[in-house]
Formats: C-alpha cells, sequence, structure tokens
C-alpha cells in the first residue's frame, strides 16, 4: 500500500489488513509478489505514478482521468507497450448492464442511424468528494471529474470517438470558504461524426435524474438513473408514439466489472472494461471541451491528439 502521506499509508493499511505500507514510491513499485498496480491518487498523480508503476513491469489499472495532458497519455501507453504490460483505465459506465444494452441496440440497427445523443450527467457533489475537486485549478473541477466519464460512456456506445467540441462552463456552486477555483457546471456539444453529443455535467444540481438518450432514424432510447456508480436505472424504448420499457439483464456492481476485466486482460484471458487508448480518446475529448470553454471557439480533437 503506497500513500504521498505516512499517516494515512499506516492508517488504511492497518485498517484493511495490509502487511506493508510506504510513502516512497519507487519501494512500493518494487515489492516482491505484486503484480499489478491501481493508482487511484489526485488527478495530476496519475502520470508519473502510472509510469513508475509501468518501469517496474506491473500491470496498472489507473483512475480517471488517464492523465492531465494528451501527451502524457500517450507516454503511458507507450511505456506499457514496451513493458509488454496492461494498462486499463477506471471508467465504470462502458460496464453497466444498462449502458451494454444501448450499445446492443445501437450496434444491432434497432434505432436506425444515430443521429444524436444527449446526456445528463448533473448531480450534488457529496460532501465527501469536496475539496480539491472545487479549488485545483489544474486537475479538478467538474469537467475532468464527470465530462470525462460522459465521454467514455458516448464513444463506448457509438463506437466511434470525439472529432470536435464547444462548450459554455461556469462556476454556480456556494461552497463557503471556496469562492475561486475551476468551473462546477459545464454544457458541451461534440460531434462524433455525424452524431451530435450534448452534455450538461454539473456538481450542483440535487434535484434531477441522470439520464442518457440516444436518439435514432428508427426510434430512441432513454435512460434514467444510469449515469451512477450503482447497477440501477431504467430504459425506455420509444417508435413512433409508443414508449415501452427495455429488459436489462446481468446487473453487477459496476466496479466488480472493472476489476473483473482487468484481471482477465492481466491473465491474457480477455480485455479490460475500458483499455488505455479508449481511456485517452476519453480524456482528449475532455479537454476539448475544457478548452471549448475556456477560449470560447470550437476545438478539433485532432488539435490535441
Amino acid at each position: 500500500m503506497h500513500s504521498s502521506t505516512p499517516a494515512w499509508a499506516d492508517k488504511y493499511a492497518t485498517a484493511h489488513g495490509i502487511p506493508d505500507a510506504t510513502a516512497d514510491l519507487a519501494r512500493a513499485c518494487e515489492w516482491p509478489g505484486v503484480d499489478a498496480v491501481y493508482v487511484s491518487s489526485t488527478n495530476e498523480k496519475h502520470a508519473s505514478q502510472t509510469l513508475a508503476a509501468i518501469a517496474a513491469g506491473k500491470h496498472v489499472l489507473c483512475e480517471k482521468p488517464l492523465a492531465l495532458t494528451v501527451a502524457d497519455g500517450r507516454a503511458m501507453l507507450r511505456a506499457a507497450d514496451e513493458q509488454g504490460v496492461v494498462l486499463a483505465v477506471n471508467h465504470h459506465l462502458p460496464g453497466a448492464a444498462t449502458h451494454r444494452a444501448i450499445q446492443d441496440l445501437v450496434s444491432s440497427g434497432n434505432l436506425g442511424r444515430p443521429l444524436a445523443m444527449r446526456i445528463g450527467h448533473a448531480v450534488m457533489i457529496p460532501e465527501r468528494l469536496k475539496g480539491w475537486r472545487l479549488t485545483d485549478a489544474a486537475g479538478g473541477g467538474v469537467i475532468l471529474d464527470i465530462t470525462v466519464h460522459d465521454l467514455s460512456a458516448a464513444q463506448a456506445i457509438l463506437g466511434s470517438t470525439a472529432e470536435e467540441a464547444s462548450a459554455i462552463a461556469v462556476r454556480q456552486g456556494a461552497w463557503g470558504a471556496v469562492d475561486e477555483g475551476p468551473p462546477d457546471a459545464v454544457m458541451a456539444t461534440l460531434r462524433f461524426g455525424d452524431v451530435l453529443v450534448q452534455l450538461h455535467d454539473a456538481f450542483t444540481v440535487a434535484h434531477c435524474r441522470s439520464s442518457l438518450e440516444v436518439i435514432g432514424t428508427e426510434g430512441s432510447v432513454r435512460g434514467i438513473d444510469i449515469m451512477t456508480q450503482e447497477p440501477v436505472g431504467t430504459l425506455w424504448r420509444t417508435v413512433g408514439g409508443r414508449t415501452e420499457e427495455v429488459g436489462v439483464s446481468g446487473r453487477r456492481d459496476l466496479y466488480d466489472i472493472a476489476l473483473d476485466g482487468f484481471r482477465s486482460a492481466v491473465a491474457g484471458l480477455g480485455r479490460p472494461a475500458v483499455d488505455g487508448n479508449e481511456g485517452l480518446s476519453a480524456l482528449a475529448g475532455t479537454l476539448a471541451v475544457a478548452e471549448a470553454a475556456s477560449t470560447g471557439r470550437t476545438v478539433p480533437v485532432a488539435d490535441l491528439a
């Protein structure tokens, strides 16, 4: 167990029966008998800690976002390829049974040709998550925390990646002593080929259910309460004036799904739920949203890739 804070490393190791703890990253990477590492630190540490683990020959499941720059993300992928280890990103939504059901409807042509997607991922940030997310201008804010999840979900469902983005972001919350920091609410539109994807992400919304809707030429599907960490939510398919519920089977804990995929990939028996390349694509689209919100212009994702 490694933490940059020695007291926290000792406390966590004691609470969970972990036999060793350290604040020395190099020592942690060299522990014998450790084949894989989960990097769950704050965003600005993902790249350096992942690269250190890869250099030590460890497989890595990295928390999202993969990095803070596309250049760092590419370096991480290159290092993993050279070392022959698995690099996966802990995006939980693509593995959800509800999201897989939507993906099946899209890929089977059940909805016709996709025209648009609308994602509502505006929530009230829990008390336990306040802190650096509201204050860190480089690694915090709603875009790197939530929009990156939306992009991961959208590209898994559509089978393509974002090509350009426009966005407006604001600071809405009354956070007490925290009176300035990164945006806590954003609305964005991205182009995936000829499909338009619209997002509303926020830390400030207490009275709205999350949603994801795909609109096609032959029908649409809308999921309610499916942009969460829990295996919940309902899907509805609409054709003409008729709306029917879509059955969803195989609901499991979303993080169990991510860990199972990572373990299978490490064993050479499968692939991660979201691999490094997919995590990098989600990051590139997210950074385009951030730049578009900052500059007021439409940003081609290719400029960042």
